[in-house]
């Protein structure tokens, strides 16, 4: 039996919610002044008109002056519109039902403006919040790194004054490596196609190019230190396949970072990928040939 196909389309009165929900807050003044007149039109046609003034408040009928009774009638459509209902004009006949609709159509505008002021005012401390996440982020980054290299600093403190490092200084170089790996993975998520709420400025971001680039030139002074002192840091393993995978990380974020940013520093990542290839030239040719 065929299968009868299934309406996927959105009903009307969804529609029509998220249609008002997109309309700005002077738009909907607008059209809730513009549905005020058109009410005042109508209890001003039931109070002038003979043939349907017993339909109009009696209040209205009884005023004299076309413009008196027409302001009267808009002043009865916008307290009406506001709920406010004084009670010095009372309806009756046909513009109760007038009026019961007025009532309902402005409650109910006054209901999406309300929530789409409230939306808004989440939208900009979502906004507010998500700045504020960024900002850690990028504090921490340059913080990590500058750590990072100060624990450079005392390996190469270290290899100066001994000439040989420890266990301990080993381990310190290796988490140092790792604590790298982390950071630098961070970067391209100032970038992510779906982050609208926060965007790199061009001073934070030359900050991230010097601390990134301050990181890799101490990564390649201490090897420099190292080999000067003869200390043999290829024989240490992990330490090495932790520094190759930090440079790796350098190698894939660098490329997503320059194309994604939209500042104009091709230098600045030509420096970054410059001494990566420095410090990957520095391993290859320090590790023992394969036969």
């Amino acid at each position: 039996m065929p299968q009868k196909k299934t309406n996927h389309r959105r009903p009307l009165h969804a529609r029509f919610f998220e249609t008002l929900n997109t309309l700005s807050y002077s738009q909907l003044f607008l059209i809730w002044g513009e549905l005020a007149l058109l009410f005042a039109f109508g209890y001003f046609l039931f109070s002038t008109l003979g043939d349907v003034q017993h339909h109009g408040p009696m209040e209205l009928v009884n005023t004299k002056g076309i413009w008196t009774r027409f302001f009267n009638s808009l002043y009865y459509s916008i307290t009406t519109a506001t709920t406010i209902g004084y009670g010095d004009i009372v309806p009756r006949g046909f513009s109760k039902v007038l009026a019961s609709v007025q009532g309902i159509a402005g409650v109910f505008i006054s209901a999406v403006f309300v929530a789409k002021l409230v939306s808004h005012r989440q939208e900009i401390a979502l906004q507010e919040v998500h700045r504020l996440t960024f900002e850690d982020v990028f504090h921490n980054i340059r913080e990590g790194l500058f750590i990072l290299r100060k624990d450079l600093d005392g390996i190469i403190e270290k290899a100066e004054t001994h000439r040989r490092l420890d266990t301990e200084d080993w381990d310190t170089l290796e988490i140092a490596y790792k604590q790298g790996q982390s950071l630098l993975m961070e970067i391209p998520d100032f970038y992510d196609d779906d982050n609208h709420l926060y965007t790199i400025d061009r001073r934070r971001e030359q900050l991230l190019h010097e601390a990134v680039h301050r990181t890799l030139h101490r990564v390649n002074h201490t090897l420099d230190v190292l080999s000067k002192h003869r200390i043999d840091w290829v024989s240490h393993n992990q330490t090495v396949k932790e520094l190759r995978e930090l440079m790796t990380v350098v190698a894939k974020i660098t490329p997503i970072w320059r194309d994604k940013s939209p500042y104009d520093r091709k230098e600045a990542f030509e420096d970054i990928l410059h001494l990566k290839d420095s410090v990957t030239k520095r391993i290859e040719k320090s590790l023992p040939t394969k036969n």
